[in-house]
C-alpha cells in the first residue's frame, strides 16, 4: 500500500506541476484498494501534494451517497452529500476534506484516477462541438459526459458508466468531461502516463497554441493601477499585457468571447462577470473605472477580479499577491481556450444556470477562500 501512495503522490505532483494540466488548485487525484479510497483534500495543491495531503475514506461508508435519497433543494441536497462524504472519513480528526468529486473517483473501477484540466482538453471540451469531436478523435470507446457539478456530476456519470460497462464490459480509461476536463484512469500510473500522452499528442497536432509575445505597458498604467488600487479598497492589484489580452481587448464583440465563464475554475478564482473598459485615453479610463466599479458592486454586491483594459492589458485583483496571480493565471488559461475553441465550432460558455449553482455553491466558496489564502 505504501508503495502505491507513493505512486499517488509522484504522478499527482508530475500533473500538478505542469501548468498545462492544472492551475490554481484544479484537479484531483486518487487510489482505492478494496477498503479504502485515499482522494485528494480540498484546496491541497497537486504540485506539492505529499501522502498527508490524501483523504482515507471507508469505501463502504462512501456508497450511501449513491443509494440515499436527498434533499430536491440543490443546495440543501449538496449540504447532506457532504455530510455524507466527511462521514466516511477514515481518519475524520486529521480534520482534511475530501475533494467534492470524491464518489466519481471511487465509481471508476480501475485503482489510479487522475482528474485535471488541460487547456488543450477544455478547448475541446468548452467548444460547441465537443461531443462529435471528441467520437471523431478518441473513438466511441471513449466516454463524454455532460457538465455536471457535485451531485448531479456523480449520478450522471453513474449512469453513463453503467451504460457503458453494459456495452464494454469494463470501465473507460477515458471520461471526458463538458464545461470541466478530462478523468484518466488505469491499473497504474504508467498507464496514466500513457493515456494522456495519447490524448495530448492528438490534441497538439490540431492546435497550434502560439507563443504569447508581451507587449510594453503604456506609460500612464501606474496611474491606472493605483486608481484601481483605491477603487477596490486595498486589494492586490497585479498588472499583465500581452499579444493574448490584445486578441480580446480590442471591441466589445472580441471581449464578448470571455464575458461568461466556461469552466468552474474560472468562477472559483475569477468570479462570473468581468469589467471591460473600451477607453484608451487615460483618462477616459480613469472615469470609466469608477462608474464600472459602482455599477459592478450594485449589480452582483460584490467586488470585481477581472478587468480588461483597451491596449492596457489584464488586471487581476485579490486579498493576497499570490491570489491575484492566480487569477490573472487562470484568466489567461480562459483566454487560450476561448481563442482556439473556433477549430472545435466556437466558444460554448457554462449555461447562467450552473454559473448560478457555482457562485452558490459552498464546496466552491470553499475552494474560493482556500485560493484567497484564508
Amino acid at each position: 500500500m505504501q508503495m502505491e501512495l507513493e505512486q499517488l503522490v509522484e504522478i499527482s505532483r508530475y500533473y500538478g506541476a505542469n501548468p498545462d494540466y492544472v492551475i490554481a488548485g484544479g484537479g484531483n487525484t486518487s487510489w482505492k484498494n478494496d477498503r479504502f479510497i485515499w482522494v485528494k483534500a480540498s484546496g491541497v495543491a497537486m504540485a506539492t501534494i505529499t501522502v498527508d495531503g490524501f483523504v482515507q475514506l471507508d469505501r463502504t461508508r462512501l456508497k450511501v451517497v449513491g443509494k440515499k435519497q436527498y434533499s430536491r433543494d440543490v443546495h440543501k441536497r449538496e449540504a447532506e452529500v457532504k455530510e455524507d462524504l466527511m462521514a466516511a472519513r477514515a481518519h475524520p480528526k486529521k480534520g482534511k476534506r475530501p475533494s467534492v468529486e470524491t464518489s466519481l473517483h471511487d465509481l471508476i473501477e480501475y485503482p489510479y484516477v487522475v482528474h485535471t484540466h488541460p487547456t488543450l482538453v477544455n478547448v475541446l471540451m468548452c467548444a460547441q462541438h465537443a461531443e462529435v469531436k471528441t467520437k471523431e478523435l478518441f473513438g466511441e470507446e471513449a466516454l463524454f459526459g455532460d457538465h455536471g457539478a457535485g451531485y448531479s456530476l456523480f449520478i450522471n456519470m453513474k449512469d453513463a458508466l453503467k451504460r457503458y460497462r453494459n456495452k464494454y464490459g469494463r470501465d473507460p480509461q477515458l471520461i471526458f468531461l463538458r464545461n470541466h476536463g478530462i478523468f484518466v484512469s488505469g491499473t497504474s500510473t504508467e498507464e496514466i502516463r500513457q493515456q494522456y500522452d495519447k490524448v495530448m499528442g492528438t490534441l497538439n497536432e490540431l492546435i497550434n497554441v502560439e507563443k504569447e509575445e508581451e507587449l510594453p505597458l503604456p506609460e500612464k498604467m501606474p496611474l491606472i493601477l493605483d486608481k484601481i488600487l483605491d477603487l477596490s479598497g486595498g486589494k492586490k492589484v497585479l498588472c499583465r499585457h500581452n499579444t493574448l489580452h490584445r486578441y480580446f481587448y480590442g471591441s466589445r464583440e472580441s471581449f464578448g468571447r470571455i464575458a461568461k465563464p466556461f469552466t468552474p475554475d474560472i468562477v472559483v478564482y475569477c468570479g462570473s462577470n468581468y469589467i471591460y473598459i473600451d477607453k484608451e485615453d487615460p483618462d477616459a479610463i480613469l472615469v470609466s473605472l469608477e462608474k464600472e466599479f459602482e455599477d459592478y458592486r450594485k449589480k452582483y454586491k460584490k467586488e470585481p477580479k477581472v478587468i480588461l483594459i483597451k491596449g492596457h492589458g489584464l488586471v487581476g485583483l485579490g486579498e493576497t499577491e499570490s491570489s491575484a496571480r492566480i487569477v490573472l493565471d487562470v484568466f489567461e488559461d480562459f483566454m487560450k481556450i476561448s481563442k482556439y475553441t473556433d477549430i472545435f465550432g466556437g466558444p460554448h460558455p457554462l449555461s447562467e444556470k450552473d454559473i448560478d449553482f457555482l457562485d452558490h455553491w459552498e464546496v466552491e466558496q470553499y475552494r474560493r477562500k482556500i485560493g484567497e489564502g484564508f
